[in-house]
C-alpha cells in the first residue's frame, strides 16, 4: 500500500497559477506481474483548476515522466504506458489498483475543495457534475442503516508473503458502515489539528515471522500490505503525552562464575572449530590453562584459600558457612544490565456532546466503530479465535499553507497499535439526560488505551525509508 504520509500539501505549480500539485510516494512494481517485489517510488499528481485535468508523473533524480492524463469527461490517455502499470492498475483488489484509487480520491478531493474557493459557482457546478468529479464527497457516505457487509478476501486465507491463515478459517464477514466518521461533523475554516484514528486487519507474519533475515515489522506488515478499513477523525486532546522506557536491571556475577563461565566460553569455541582438531585443541588448552591459572590466582590469598573452602562445605549442605565462619560474602560484582524493551502504552479520553441529530448519529457509529474493531473474530467453524482489528494512531496538522494536512511536526509518531482497552460514560456528568426528538443522550465520555505492537529501535529514527519518519536530518517530526 502506498506510504502513510500521503496526505501532502498541495501548491501551486511554479508558472502556473491554474495547475496544482504534490508528490506521494507509492510501492513501484518493475515486473508489473509480480506483486511480491517492490521497491519505493514517488508520484506527481497534478489538477488544472479550470477544466478539471489531472495528471500522473514519476518523480525521479532526472526530472520526471508523463505516464497519464485523465480529463474531466472520465476518459483517460497514456503517455507511458510501461512506467504508469508498475505504480498502478484497474483492478481495486491489488496494490496498485488501491494506490490508483487512492492517487485519484485525494486528487479529485483537492481539486473540489480548491475548484469551489477559485471558481465561480456555475463553472464549479458544471465540473462537479462531470464524470469524473460527480462521486466525490459521496464515497463515504454508505447508508448507517444499511450497512454493507465485507466480503472475505478470496486471496486473504491463502498463505502469502507476509502471512496467511489456515484457508480452512476464514474469518466470518463483518458489517461495514460508512468508510469515514467524524467528530464534530462542522470543523472551522482556519485549521483544526486532529486525531486520525484508522482500523486495518491483522496480518500476521507467517512464516517469516520464525526468520531473522527476513522478518518484517508490524509496521510494513500492517499498513502497507494490510487492508484498511474505516477511519475516524476527532479533535486533539487538551491533555496527551508519550513515555519511553527500557528495561534495565542488577546483575550478579561472583568470581567463581566468572572464572567458570571464561572456562566454558572456551570449550564452546573449540567446539566450533571442531571440523579443524589442530585449531580446536589450541583452544581447549589455552580455556584449561587460563582455568588453572586463575584458580591459582585466588589460593595466593590466605583468606581467599579459607573463604572458598567455607564457600563449597556451604553449598554442600546447604547453608551460609562463609558468613558465619569467615564474616565474608563472595564479591557479586553487581552491575546495571540491559534487560530488554517495553512496549509503550497510550490512553485517550475524549468527550462527546452532539450538537444535533446528525452529530448525535455520527457519534453513536464512531462508538460503535471502535467496539467492534477493538472485539475478537470467530473463524467460520467457530473452531478458532482470529486476531481483532488493529490500528493506526496520527497527528495530523491542519494548517493554512503547503503544510496542511501533514503528520504533525512537533510530536510524535505512532507504531500500529492493538487496542487493549475501551470504556464509555453514558452519564460523564453524573446525569441522566436526553434529547427529547430521538433520545440521544447530551454527552459521553470514550476512554480508549492502546498498546503499540513492536517496541522502538534507535536504528527508525533515521530511516530514510520511512515516510513518516525520514532521515534525522530532516526533522519532519519527534520520531518515535
Amino acid at each position: 500500500m502506498p506510504s502513510k504520509n500521503n496526505n501532502t500539501g498541495w501548491k501551486k505549480k511554479d508558472g502556473n497559477e491554474l495547475v496544482y500539485e504534490t508528490t506521494m510516494s507509492f510501492s513501484k512494481f518493475d515486473d508489473p506481474n509480480n506483486p511480491i517485489d517492490k521497491r519505493k517510488g514517488q508520484v506527481i499528481a497534478r489538477f488544472n483548476v479550470q477544466d478539471g485535468q489531472i495528471t500522473l508523473s514519476e518523480k525521479t533524480s532526472s526530472g520526471e515522466t508523463l505516464m497519464s492524463t485523465l480529463d474531466a469527461d472520465g476518459s483517460q490517455s497514456y503517455q507511458s504506458g510501461d512506467t504508469y502499470a508498475t505504480y498502478f492498475d484497474a483492478d481495486k483488489s491489488s496494490t496498485r489498483g488501491r494506490q490508483l484509487e487512492q492517487v485519484l480520491d485525494l486528487t479529485k478531493n483537492e481539486f473540489v475543495a480548491t475548484a469551489k474557493k477559485e471558481l465561480e459557482p456555475s463553472e464549479f457546478e458544471k465540473l462537479k457534475k462531470t464524470k469524473r468529479y460527480k462521486s466525490v464527497g459521496n464515497d463515504s457516505e454508505t447508508d448507517p442503516d444499511n450497512p454493507q457487509t465485507s466480503p472475505v478476501d478470496p486471496g486473504a486465507d491463502k498463505m502469502g508473503k507476509h502471512g496467511y491463515r489456515d484457508p480452512t478459517q476464514k474469518g466470518k464477514a463483518i458489517p461495514e458502515g460508512k468508510n469515514v466518521l467524524r467528530y464534530p461533523i462542522s470543523v472551522p475554516e482556519l485549521g483544526y489539528d486532529f486525531i486520525r484514528i484508522t482500523a486495518y486487519e491483522y496480518t500476521a507474519g507467517g512464516r517469516q515471522a520464525l526468520s531473522l533475515s527476513q522478518k518484517l515489522s508490524a509496521k510494513k506488515r500492517i499498513v502497507r500490505d494490510a487492508t484498511k478499513k474505516e477511519t475516524v477523525i476527532l479533535p486533539m486532546q487538551p491533555n496527551f503525552s508519550e513515555s519511553n522506557a527500557v528495561s534495565w536491571g542488577g546483575d550478579n556475577l561472583n568470581p567463581l562464575q566468572m572464572v567458570l563461565g571464561r572456562a566454558a566460553m572456551g570449550g564452546i569455541e573449540s567446539i566450533g572449530n571442531i571440523g579443524t582438531p589442530g585449531k580446536a585443541l589450541e583452544i581447549m588448552g589455552e580455556a584449561v590453562k587460563d582455568l588453572g591459572t586463575d584458580i591459582q590466582e585466588m589460593f595466593k590469598d590466605e583468606m581467599s584459600q579459607a573463604g572458598l573452602i567455607a564457600y563449597f562445605a556451604g553449598q554442600a549442605v546447604g547453608a551460609n558457612i562463609l558468613g558465619r565462619t569467615a564474616g565474608i560474602t563472595l564479591n557479586p560484582n553487581l552491575e546495571l544490565l540491559f534487560k530488554g524493551p517495553n512496549l509503550r502504552t497510550f490512553n485517550f479520553n475524549f468527550r462527546f456532546t452532539p450538537r444535533s441529530k446528525k452529530e448525535a448519529y455520527e457519534v453513536k457509529q464512531i462508538i460503535r466503530v471502535f467496539k467492534k474493531n477493538m472485539a475478537v473474530q470467530r473463524s467460520t467453524s467457530n473452531l478458532f479465535l482470529l486476531t481483532p482489528r488493529v490500528f493506526t494512531l496520527e497527528y495530523i496538522y491542519n494548517a493554512k499553507g503547503a503544510d496542511a494536512g501533514q503528520i504533525h511536526p512537533y510530536l510524535n509518531v505512532f507504531k500500529p497499535m492493538a487496542m487493549t482497552n475501551l470504556n464509555v460514560n453514558y452519564t460523564p456528568d453524573g446525569t441522566y439526560m436526553t434529547y427529547n426528538q430521538d433520545g440521544s443522550l447530551t454527552a459521553y465520555d470514550l476512554q480508549m488505551s492502546f498498546g503499540e505492537l513492536e517496541p522502538i529501535y534507535a536504528d527508525e529514527f533515521d530511516d530514510p525509508d520511512d515516510d513518516a519518519i525520514g532521515a534525522y536530518s530532516e526533522h519532519r517530526n519527534m520520531g518515535y
